[in-house]
Order: C-alpha cells, then sequence, then structure tokens
C-alpha cells in the first residue's frame, strides 16, 4: 500500500483536517443524538453532562505518567487563577484532568496503549467540537515525556521532528493477509519553530532530531541490560551509531504513533516534547539521582508549559 502524502496543505475552505478520513459513518452519528460514543477507557460518554464543559478544549495534553498529568492540571489551574479542575472518574486506564481549555491525559506506556488514548482523544474532540473542521484545526496535541537521547546528555530537551519505528520506517499496522497500513510520522515544523520561540531566553537545551518510537522497551531498544539480550556491546553500538547518523536524537515508545494518528486525520499543530534522561551512546541503565532525573522531566514540563503561555494565555492569579 502506498504511503499517503504529508499533511499541511489547507484546501480552499482554509481547513486543514482531512474530513474523507474520519469515520463520519460512526462520528456523525454521535454528533446527530442518534447514539452515544463511550470512551471507554476514559469512563465517560458523549451524553455525560461533563461534556459540556469542555467545549472551549483548545488544547490536549498527554503523557505516560497519571501522576505527572495531574500536575500539569494543577499547575495550569494555578495559572488561571484556580480554575475548576474537572476529573474523569476511571482512572485504571488512563488518569485524566480537564482545566481552563485543556485535557490532561495520560497514555500509559507503549504505541497499544497509546493508541487507545488518542484514538478516544480523538473521537472526544471531534464531538466537543460538534464535528466543526475549522474549530478541530485550532487544536494543539502535545505528548510531554521521557526518552533515551542518542547522542545528548540528560536534561536536553527533544522536538521531535519525525517519528519512526526502529528500522527507520513510518509507523505501520498489519493488514492481516492484505499488506500494510502505512502512516506519517511528521511533525510540523511551524509548531516546532514556535515552541522554540516561545522558549527563547528560557536557558533551556532544545534540539530538533528525529524520534524512534520501539515496540519493546528492551530489545527493540538494543538493551543489553534485559531479561532477554539479543545483542552484543557491537552490534549495540553499531545499531546506535546507525540511528545517531540517520539524525536521530532520542527513542522512546510511543510518538510515532501519536504523529501517524494525527497526520491521519490532519491535525496542523501538534509536537512531541521529550527530555533525554541519559545518552544511550554511553550506556543502557538510568544512573543519575532522583534529583537529576525530577529536574531533566520538569524541563519538557517547562518547554511545554512556556508555550501554552503563548498559545492560549492565562488568566494569571
Amino acid at each position: 500500500m502506498a504511503r499517503p502524502p504529508s499533511p499541511g496543505l489547507r484546501d480552499l475552505t482554509g481547513v486543514v483536517v482531512k474530513t474523507e478520513n474520519i469515520n463520519h459513518a460512526f462520528l456523525d452519528g454521535v454528533i446527530s443524538g442518534e447514539h452515544d460514543d463511550v470512551y471507554y477507557h476514559y469512563g465517560v460518554s458523549s451524553s455525560d453532562a461533563v461534556m459540556e464543559q469542555m467545549r472551549d478544549v483548545r488544547a490536549v495534553i498527554m503523557a505516560g505518567s497519571g501522576e505527572r498529568m495531574d500536575e500539569f492540571a494543577q499547575r495550569w489551574s494555578i495559572l488561571n487563577g484556580g480554575t475548576e479542575i474537572i476529573r474523569f472518574p476511571k482512572e485504571d486506564r488512563f488518569v485524566t484532568r480537564y482545566t481552563a481549555g485543556v485535557l490532561f491525559a495520560s497514555h500509559g506506556m507503549g504505541m497499544p496503549s497509546a493508541s487507545i488514548a488518542v484514538q478516544e482523544a480523538m473521537r472526544m474532540v471531534y464531538f466537543l467540537k460538534r464535528g466543526d473542521l475549522t474549530a478541530m484545526d485550532e487544536v494543539f496535541w502535545a505528548r510531554v515525556g521521557t526518552s533515551g537521547g542518542v547522542g545528548l546528555p540528560g536534561g536536553t530537551v527533544v522536538l521531535t521532528s519525525e517519528g519512526l519505528m526502529a528500522d527507520l520506517k513510518p509507523y505501520r499496522l498489519m493488514r492481516g493477509d492484505r499488506g500494510t497500513y502505512w502512516f506519517d510520522g511528521t511533525y510540523p515544523a511551524a509548531t516546532r519553530a514556535a515552541i522554540i520561540a516561545a522558549n527563547a531566553g528560557a536557558g533551556l537545551s532544545i534540539v530538533e532530531g528525529k524520534t524512534i518510537a520501539t515496540n519493546e522497551f528492551f530489545i527493540e531498544q538494543f538493551r543489553l541490560d534485559g531479561a532477554i539480550c539479543l545483542e552484543t556491546p557491537e552490534t549495540k553500538r553499531e545499531l546506535l551509531d546507525w540511528l545517531h547518523d540517520n539524525g536521530v536524537a532520542n527513542i522512546e515508545m510511543e510518538g510515532a504513533l501519536i504523529a501517524a494518528y494525527l497526520n491521519h486525520w490532519g491535525f496542523p499543530s501538534f509536537a512531541m516534547i521529550c527530555a533525554v534522561l541519559l545518552n544511550r551512546l554511553e550506556g543502557d541503565q538510568v544512573t543519575s539521582t532522583h534529583d537529576q532525573l525530577h529536574r531533566f522531566s520538569e524541563n519538557s514540563g517547562d518547554v511545554l508549559f512556556n508555550y501554552l503561555r503563548v498559545l492560549a494565555p492565562p488568566r494569571e492569579a
């Protein structure tokens, strides 16, 4: 199956979102009230009263950790004068908060988990914006997380230019015996530029580069410290050097899928902001202190919030 063209070109109406790729057969019935949409893993549905409180959503922020999403929501609420934080009732899969126009949702670890979180969030945004493609265009999406650097020291923040899998090819899914569904893993350059501009003078080390998203934490990341090890020190170094030589800045486990799905619908504004916890060219195990790791992780959050302040200026207390 041929790979799709890169997104980003506006049609004659000025809309970027690709209506032809939206599942209208199901989602339009939700808009018209013919049936509900149950966002099962979030524990809410389109008919819940809480949905009306979220119609003004301007950004969807995702991360692996539920605790981090709770912290981010509190931080954004304080910046907006103590706005109410809406807590979704179900938290055995994902932790979700909403406050001051921003939906904060955890996605767990790995692409299978993230695929559920992202698809349900996309359906939710479609309902919240009543299927208005122009309004959907205005929603900013971001994954904020941690990663292993490829030639970068701990504390560096990577803005992903392209999400790839471990073979340097885009995200794809099997279509049974009929071939492969290919997706586009590019991240919008204009959004990266805006995030960098919003962080000018912040004293943070920010780089742009490709990101590898792996299906597995040990084998596909070429680690030597797993219960199963299929590499030698020599082959591991060869593989990591190959990634580095091809412009890869970091390795994590969700970014290729997130870009793939958002590109499929044509969202024009999204980013992945990941702090580097270690340089994989120097080792496999995270040996930094708790305080160092906290600071590294905070760097990515600071980059996000510096941009959110520009994107949706808060009502400071």
